[in-house]
């Protein structure tokens, strides 16, 4: 195969386009979770805050600010912290479909070897996001 000034252009432009493909993606529930999920992965924990919804993140700051009132401030107020610390790596999934989707919000079966489970997401003005506030809920 004989090289044509050409080559290094298509070779440039071909790396390109797969550098976009680990890029977060917000643009539909699945493509947010996939996000959310490989920033968890890589311990990207301050990119993976800004992917849980805002009522999860204020009920997170709720909890953090109790443990902190409750050992007399000895302990900060660390909302990141008390959601990622002391937790496993999540396991592989194997695939994200969507269940329903109705205005803003969106159920997704997330599937891992073994296990399947149900997350919600909530379109907010950034795009999709995970909400747990429900099962934080006392």
């Amino acid at each position: 195969m004989r090289l044509t000034a050409k080559m290094p252009w298509l070779v440039a432009l071909v790396l390109v386009g797969l550098g976009g493909c680990n890029r977060p993606r917000f643009d539909t529930p699945q493509d947010a979770y996939v996000s959310f999920h490989r920033m968890v992965r890589r311990e990207d924990l301050r990119e993976a805050w800004g992917v849980l919804s805002k009522p999860t993140q204020d009920a997170l700051m709720k909890k953090a600010q109790a443990v902190s009132d409750a050992s007399g401030g000895a302990v900060k107020p660390e909302p990141l912290g008390l959601f990622f610390a002391n937790v496993p790596p999540p396991e592989d999934v194997t695939e994200v479909t969507l269940v329903r989707e109705s205005g803003d919000e969106a159920t997704l079966d997330v599937r891992s070897p073994g296990r399947t489970h149900e997350v919600r997401m909530v379109r907010e003005p950034s795009g999709w996001k995970v909400d747990l506030s429900a099962s934080l809920q006392p």
